[in-house]
């Protein structure tokens, strides 16, 4: 004699696993928010260390233009002497500005803004859209 499971066995086993993927789904969601609020704090840390740099180096670079034109007009007014020496601290100081600005130029292009929040998304956006087979979706 073989013992089949009723319709309610099969209801309750159903309602169970709907249940478990609801939670699941909760604990994937939830999973992604603190992944996506981490980076974001790590993106906005470096954001500002390279706003700062930035606005060094943006200093920087004004003092060179100041000493490039004040290099200049002593040179239109004395012809040589003393703008050498301005005009070499011009130089100096426009060449490092421009250095800085490179670094910080170099820094945000290798900086991905929330790249692993978006993978993670898409990661669980696949698992959830292609199930494997002999799995329950």
């Amino acid at each position: 004699m073989t013992t089949r499971a009723t319709g309610r066995d099969d209801e309750t086993r159903v309602s169970r696993l709907l249940k478990e993927t609801a939670d699941s789904f909760g604990v994937l969601i939830g999973t992604h928010i603190k992944l996506a609020r981490i980076e974001l704090k790590t993106d906005l840390r470096i954001y500002a260390g390279a706003l700062g740099v930035s606005l060094v180096a943006a200093l920087v670079l004004l003092m060179g233009y100041v000493f490039a034109w004040e290099a200049a007009s002593f040179l239109m007014a004395r012809y040589w002497g003393a703008p050498s020496a301005l005009g070499l601290v011009a130089i100096f100081h426009l060449a490092a500005g421009t250095f800085g600005l490179a670094v910080v130029a170099r820094r945000l292009r290798r900086a991905e803004v929330m790249g692993e929040t978006v993978r993670e998304a898409r990661r669980g956006a696949h698992v959830l859209a292609h199930p494997r087979e002999g799995e329950a979706p």
